[in-house]
């Protein structure tokens, strides 16, 4: 009787460790989605930085996640940020702006 209790413990443990096998690779996979959105959400604010006109966006640096974009790097002049957080804002897809870009001098 032991015996059959024994295996019927074994067998109710197994389901539960593949259905925690299973979820792994679901949860793998939305975490690749969601890196995937993120890059794409990156790379169209890098575009529409290379866009925009009065801006120089070689030395800046775009980060996404979630629809949250940061704008770090620098420009040449203290216009020019507001120019790069107003393209970045414009762009299908981003809910907010953080801005750590810096003024610094023109770069040789």
């Amino acid at each position: 009787m032991a015996t059959l209790a024994a295996l019927g413990v074994h067998a109710n443990a197994q389901p539960a460790a593949s259905a925690a096998s299973a979820a792994a690779p679901a949860s793998a996979s939305s975490a690749k989605a969601a890196r995937t959105a993120n890059r794409k959400l990156a790379h169209r604010v890098e575009t529409a930085l290379a866009r925009a006109r009065g801006l120089n966006a070689a030395r800046l640096i775009v980060t996404a996640r979630e629809g949250h974009v940061t704008l770090s790097g620098a420009v040449t002049y203290n216009e020019q940020i507001g120019i790069a957080v107003d393209a970045a804002r414009a762009v299908d897809g981003v809910i907010d702006v953080e801005n750590r870009i810096r003024v610094t001098g023109a770069s040789l």
